[in-house]
């Protein structure tokens, strides 16, 4: 139940947030179409107001960066056969698979959008897409639990941290290095969807498009696996 209060409540937020993020897209798609009208160069460093990456963008580039997403999905989805590792999927109730939705606009407008650094040299703006996307797939519980024993103190959390890298026989456990490399692939793809030639405006609606894709797919790769719950 208390899982249920913390999706709610994350669903919640998301869409204060997504309301918000909306009303800037307007102002600044508004803005955009003004501009070009009267013939005034425009670059994407200077159109944008509010809340990052609120700017229009063109179908070619959304339908381009959903493409990547479910052809790494692909991927995941074959090497996790491959590495005969599929039994070793968690679950996922059905309102988890909701929630992953709204996560997508939450985590791209973070990583994606305040998390961005596109000054002071390309080297700089390359290196810090690679930590970022290290930080982003390290975020997400695959190789690390976190376990709160009965009665005792949640802040305390850096106690109850564990480590997912073996096995209880000892041997490595391979799934949860996997999935967090896949997540790696996808922050840079997102990343890339982003900054390529095709959005002009440094929209994150490739970025939010593509993110939606890959954990829709997830959901419904674990349904077809028996691996989707109603409750849990």
């Amino acid at each position: 139940m208390s899982d249920a209060f913390l999706y709610l409540g994350g669903l919640g937020l998301a869409a204060y947030f997504f309301r918000l993020w909306l009303e800037d897209y307007r102002e600044n798609t508004r803005h955009i179409k003004n501009d070009l009208a009267t013939g005034k160069p425009l670059f994407a460093d200077v159109i944008q107001s509010g809340l990052p990456g609120a700017t229009p963008v063109g179908w070619m580039a959304t339908a381009i960066a959903i493409f990547g997403a479910v052809g790494i999905l692909a991927l995941e989805v074959a090497g996790e056969y491959g590495l005969d590792v599929v039994e070793d999927q968690t679950t996922m109730s059905v309102l988890l698979g909701i929630y992953t939705l709204a996560a997508a606009f939450v985590e791209e407008l973070i990583f994606r959008g305040f998390l961005f650094f596109d000054r002071d040299g390309k080297w700089r703006l390359y290196g810090s897409i690679l930590l970022i996307s290290i930080l982003f797939a390290l975020i997400h519980p695959y190789i690390w639990s976190y376990d709160v024993p009965e009665n005792e103190p949640p802040w305390l959390f850096w106690k109850w941290i564990g480590l997912n890298l073996w096995h209880d026989d000892g041997l490595l456990n391979i799934q949860p290095i996997f999935s967090t490399f896949i997540l790696f692939i996808n922050s840079l793809w997102f990343y890339y969807v982003r900054l390529f030639g095709l959005n002009r405006w440094r929209s994150l609606i490739p970025c939010i498009a593509a993110h939606l894709a890959s954990n829709l797919g997830v959901f419904v790769v674990k349904a077809c696996q028996g691996k989707v719950v109603l409750f849990g």
